[in-house]
């Protein structure tokens, strides 16, 4: 088994664009926990934990697995498969007669949404081991949102039910409800827990019906104790799947199981997204996770330097806590950057060196002062602050300044969608889309919305 071709090809599908598909990273990366990777030559066979697995990298990661390792051997001609370890296949009864692929999909399918009472302890949770409590640095931030989930944790489906968090991008919410997950887990052993994304709940849906197995998918999740759900906010659109999951949702809080969804927005604030499952969403307790302040940060990079076997000179910590300003991955990511160049050149690491390598993520000075004129005079033309405009509040004003705000920072400023997101707040970049949609909508026909934009062109030119 080749364990450092495989760290190799992570390490490069780290950097290779995962970001761009507003993903969690650290999720997509912890499908291949436990994996290994075998052959020589072109051919190469990829050996996973679980069937399950198997799937998700198949129909989600496998060109880009294969682009990378193209790239790392230097070999445009290596193919890739994937398997499932020997030792973590079921025994199966030999066939009578050979079954054509379809029928044999069919019942691989039915084996991983079929599971009885007496299968517990094959039941997946999908939950990732590193993500608990006790490396949870908690801030005035999340402190609220981490005491919910903590009573959560301990008196599951009896508080706060149905549990939902919401954020922008890398703030944390995936660690808090698998947190949650994994404590229940740690508790209560008989509980059915199963952390799964939007995105998986749909391709599952979807595979169900192609090989008209929907009544063992209803089952499979009907029989659940806690279903944790990331990325609520992708459900925004899908028709069908929002009706599956309104009666999966109704069916579990029915029988007094435990639901708990993040989400980078208010319900309410999710595009297309049913009335009846906004109204269900707010049933229970909403919680929210904000920017880490400074000393938020300091700590977090401290736990994370910790893990990792990172040393950091203090200077530059606070500078890049200073400097990162909304995005946890990315405070991070920046941190294990250095502390990888230090190691492999075997040189110091100094604030001036910190600029350099990680000029692709820094604001520069111009940028900053473009956004902030924009943002001030935005407030100022609403009769608000840039402060509120960053804020979760909804108030109408509010609202409008920062859809205008998201609008001329974009046509302005030229920033992309994922920028914009993080300087209104750690927004997702689907919210900023969603923005200045609705600005360009109300240029069509509102009049009023263009005599606004070109007041404040008008002052941002005469201030300039």
């Amino acid at each position: 088994m080749d364990s450092v071709l495989l760290q190799r090809v992570l390490n490069r599908f780290r950097e290779f664009g995962p970001e761009a598909r507003s993903r969690d990273l650290e999720g997509v990366l912890d499908l291949f926990e436990g994996a290994s990777l075998s052959g020589s030559g072109e051919s190469y066979i990829l050996f996973v934990g679980s069937s399950f697995v198997q799937r998700m990298i198949e129909e989600r990661y496998l060109s880009e697995i294969i682009l990378v390792m193209r790239e790392v051997l230097d070999n445009d001609r290596i193919e890739l498969t994937v398997e499932v370890l020997p030792q973590a296949k079921t025994p199966q009864r030999k066939k009578k007669a050979k079954e054509s692929p379809q029928q044999d999909k069919s019942k691989s399918l039915s084996g991983v949404l079929s599971m009885s009472p007496e299968q517990q302890s094959t039941w997946e949770t999908h939950l990732s081991p590193r993500y608990t409590f006790s490396n949870y640095v908690v801030g005035m931030c999340n402190q609220f949102a981490h005491a919910a989930a903590t009573a959560i944790a301990n008196n599951p489906s009896n508080t706060y039910n149905p549990f939902y968090v919401f954020g922008g991008v890398g703030l944390g919410k995936t660690h808090l409800v698998s947190a949650i997950g994994n404590q229940m887990k740690s508790r209560f052993p008989s509980l059915k827990i199963l952390y799964i994304t939007t995105e998986s709940f749909l391709n599952e849906m979807v595979t169900a019906i192609k090989f008209s197995k929907m009544n063992e998918f209803r089952e499979r999740y009907r029989k659940i104790d806690v279903l944790i759900v990331d990325d609520i906010q992708f459900l925004s659109g899908k028709e069908r799947t929002q009706e599956e999951f309104f009666y999966t949702f109704n069916a579990l809080f029915e029988n007094g199981k435990q639901i708990i969804l993040s989400s980078d927005c208010m319900p309410s604030e999710i595009a297309t997204l049913e009335d009846r499952l906004k109204s269900r969403f707010s049933w229970g307790l909403i919680a929210d996770i904000q920017i880490p302040d400074f000393e938020t940060k300091i700590a977090i990079l401290r736990d994370k330097m910790a893990q990792e076997g990172l040393a950091l000179p203090e200077e530059v910590v606070f500078f890049l806590a200073n400097t990162v300003k909304t995005n946890i991955r990315e405070l991070e990511g920046a941190m294990i950057r250095l502390g990888a160049w230090g190691n492999l050149m075997g040189r110091p690491i100094t604030i001036e060196v910190a600029r350099k390598l990680l000029s692709d993520i820094l604001p520069t000075t111009k940028d900053l002062a473009d956004v902030e004129r924009i943002l001030a005079e935005v407030a100022g033309y609403y009769g608000v602050t840039s402060k509120d405009i960053r804020s979760r509040k909804r108030t109408r004003s509010m609202v409008v300044a920062r859809h205008m705000a998201a609008y001329l920072i974009r046509d302005i400023g030229h920033k992309s969608y994922p920028e914009i997101g993080r300087e209104l707040g750690g927004r997702d970049h689907s919210t900023i889309i969603h923005s200045c949609k609705y600005i360009e909508d109300a240029l069509e026909s509102d009049p009023q919305t263009m005599s606004e934009i070109e007041q404040i062109k008008k002052r941002l030119e005469n201030r300039s």
